[in-house]
């Protein structure tokens, strides 16, 4: 079976295509009735920033280099300096990235359009005065004290209390002698 080498070259040129509609059918949710746009959107027909295109080339020229190459990475890991937990915010500094930025059209998604509520100080702030005002809601309230009765089983405590005066002994004293032994005698424990 003889295969043309032309053909083989067109083909290997077609790989990578076929093989990224493949990953997007395969990465592409089910459609659903009724909507339209459903799942990863098309790729973007805008033409690239020249800027990230130029600091995007200039990584992998710097990966790619035949003699040298560097990933950018494996560098950052071997790095001393680099082990420090406030790394990820010196880096988008460094970079000068904006880690907001959306490929979304800014009708559906704008990460500039932050509502002042939505930040931690503000979200305290509310809890305080919510709290304040439950506060104030219950001093305020109409019951000033709250009145308390005795119990009804008085009596039969003193009965209770009699009872063990008087040499019966309690269901907590199951081993030792009474306390308040009125006879003068003392019961045996259980040892002797």
């Amino acid at each position: 079976m003889d295969v043309d080498s032309s053909s083989s070259q067109q083909t290997a040129s077609e790989e990578p295509q076929d093989e990224m509609i493949r990953l997007r059918a395969i990465l592409c949710p089910p459609p659903i009735p009724g909507v339209e746009d459903w799942g990863i959107p098309p790729p973007s027909t805008e033409p690239c920033d020249p800027v990230i295109e130029a600091k995007l080339a200039q990584f992998l020229k710097i990966k790619r280099d035949p003699d040298n190459p560097k990933h950018f990475n494996e560098s950052l890991m071997a790095n001393r300096s680099f082990r420090n937990p406030h790394l990820y915010a010196k880096l988008v500094e460094f970079v000068d990235v904006d880690e907001r930025t959306t490929n979304f059209p800014r009708h559906i998604w704008n990460p500039d359009d932050i509502k002042p509520e939505w930040f931690a100080d503000r979200i305290a702030d509310l809890q305080k005065i919510r709290s304040e005002q439950q506060a104030a809601a219950q001093s305020s309230s109409k019951r000033s004290q709250i009145d308390f009765t005795s119990s009804k089983t008085r009596g039969k405590e003193k009965e209770r209390d009699l009872g063990t005066a008087l040499g019966r002994r309690s269901r907590f004293q199951s081993y030792g002698s009474l306390g308040g032994d009125v006879r003068g005698q003392r019961e045996k424990s259980r040892w002797g």
